[in-house]
């Protein structure tokens, strides 16, 4: 996993480095410019004039630092400086004296009008953004606002240094004007702004640079982690040759009513798909047929039907008796009857349980009461449901998907998935986890249905709600990535399942 720090982590990962352990601040300056310098020379090399727009602190200092290594390999580098050079301290000033010495041209541009900045952006061919760092706490205003929408409207690409101007590296919330960057070179480890959205839309492509900082030293100061590859792999199920299909499983799947069948017919499929060894969908009667059809592989038993083409509440107990795991919620509707058949299971079973869909929404206001359960909990809210579970605004839950989902899992003894781009993982006591893999087909109707298939299959396998959270969204964002070039837009839910198995293959080759 990829350590994620915030803007105070990264802060101390520096103090440790430069005062504990004795590695300059200087020397770190000069090899984030060295980064940027690189990556400059290598994706741009026929950029011709390179614009460093630097602002008053140690970004611009790095910035600083970037004019003069790129004039020492013979490019077109000059700098805008919006900031007072008497102003400028430290390894800044040092840097501010360096590139002067060094020939490298500073446009001093601390007051007044922005009428320097216009006329060089006209004539740039790139523009490296170094205005501020990770550590901005508001949004921009006045002049520095008016930079950059002067920087976003010269049409050039953009290098940023650390982070795009106007974002701050705690969230992954766009908290005002903010540069818009086709490349972001951060150092030592991503932030939360370089992972989730919509700040990371800003950043572009982000590479991260070595800079010396110890890496036990960014992982201290970790707030999140981004899942990789092997992290993946090392939690799927392992499938030994002489296994049966009790070995892989029983997941219950309560899902679906007349008119939703194919609720419950996706997440079941997903669910077999996954590896499941067995599973059984308990839908309501006028349903069985079409989940049967749809999935023959999976076992279709019948909860008693009211008028309105959902449960009654009745008979479920009976079916929990062999299962290993059970998920509910996929278009099970809002009515009487499966409000009490969910309240008679919340009663009943003791083992794994995923909620999801109509399931979260019947526990709108009572999410504390999932407390005391013994056996894991799994919760899968988009932002809607997840600001309906804590009385919030979905606006609020989008800007703070994060802080979100950690008050639902400190609330519930939950593990929650809060889906979206970049899916978040988080449990009580865990740090949190990103996703991600994932592409916008996803937005499309049924996809949920299929993670909830895809998460409980693997909680029927044994996973903790922790890995199957994670197995599941990588899985499952993953198959839409495979699906996308036939299907450039919106891929069917169908499709999804259809390509978790290449997924999964992916995971299980040998490297």
């Amino acid at each position: 996993m990829i350590p994620i720090v915030d803007t105070a982590g990264m802060r101390e990962a520096d103090r440790v480095t430069i005062t504990e352990l004795g590695l300059p601040g200087l020397v770190l300056m000069e090899l984030a410019a060295a980064a940027v310098t690189d990556l400059v020379a290598e994706r741009f090399a026929d950029a011709g004039r390179v614009l460093v727009v630097c602002g008053p602190g140690n970004n611009g200092g790095d910035g600083l630092a970037v004019a003069r290594q790129l004039r020492n390999r013979g490019h077109l580098a000059e700098v805008v400086l919006l900031a007072d050079p008497a102003q400028l301290r430290g390894d800044a000033a040092v840097q501010l004296a360096l590139a002067r010495s060094f020939g490298v041209p500073v446009h001093e541009c601390a007051e007044g009008p922005l009428d320097e900045l216009a006329r060089l952006l006209a004539d740039g061919r790139l523009v490296v953004d170094a205005l501020f760092g990770t550590g901005l706490e508001r949004a921009l205003e006045g002049r520095w606002q008016a930079a950059v929408e002067l920087v976003d409207g010269a049409g050039w690409p953009v290098v940023a240094v650390d982070i795009p101007s106007g974002l701050s590296g705690s969230a992954g919330a766009i908290p005002g004007p903010a540069v818009r960057a086709n490349v972001t070179v951060t150092f030592g480890t991503p932030k939360l702004a370089h992972v989730l959205p919509p700040a990371c839309e800003r950043c572009g492509e982000v590479a991260v640079a070595d800079i010396g900082i110890p890496p036990w030293v960014l992982e201290r100061q970790a707030v999140a982690s981004l899942l990789e590859q092997d992290d993946i792999a090392a939690w799927l199920p392992v499938r030994e040759r002489d296994a049966h299909k009790g070995s892989f499983g029983h997941l219950l799947v309560i899902a679906g009513r007349v008119g939703r069948a194919g609720a419950a017919a996706l997440a079941a499929r997903a669910a077999v798909n996954t590896g499941c060894g067995l599973v059984t969908v308990a839908t309501a009667e006028g349903a069985v047929a079409p989940v049967q059809a749809a999935v023959p592989e999976a076992m279709v038993d019948p909860l008693p039907q009211g008028g309105d083409g959902a449960f009654t509440g009745d008979g479920v107990e009976p079916l929990l008796a062999k299962a290993t795991a059970v998920a509910i919620g996929p278009g099970i509707g809002l009515g009487d009857g499966p409000r009490r058949l969910l309240e008679r299971l919340l009663g009943a079973w003791r083992g794994p349980l995923l909620l999801d869909a109509d399931a979260l929404t019947l526990l709108d206001g009572e999410i504390d009461r999932l407390a005391g359960r013994t056996g894991e909990t799994v919760l899968t809210p988009h932002p809607g449901e997840l600001g309906r579970l804590l009385g919030l605004a979905t606006a609020t839950v989008v800007a703070d998907r994060l802080g979100a989902a950690r008050t639902a899992a400190a609330r519930t003894g939950a593990t929650v998935l809060a889906k979206g781009a970049r899916t978040v993982i988080v449990g009580p006591g865990d740090r949190p986890l990103v996703n991600p893999t994932g592409s916008p087909g996803l937005a499309s109707g049924g996809a949920g249905d299929v993670l909830t298939g895809v998460i409980g299959a693997l909680l029927a396998q044994g996973l903790s709600g922790r890995q199957a959270c994670a197995v599941g969204a990588w899985l499952h964002g993953r198959a839409a990535e495979l699906a996308a070039p036939a299907w450039p837009g919106a891929v069917p839910a169908s499709v999804v399942a259809a390509h978790l198995p290449g997924a999964e293959s992916e995971l299980r080759e040998p490297a």
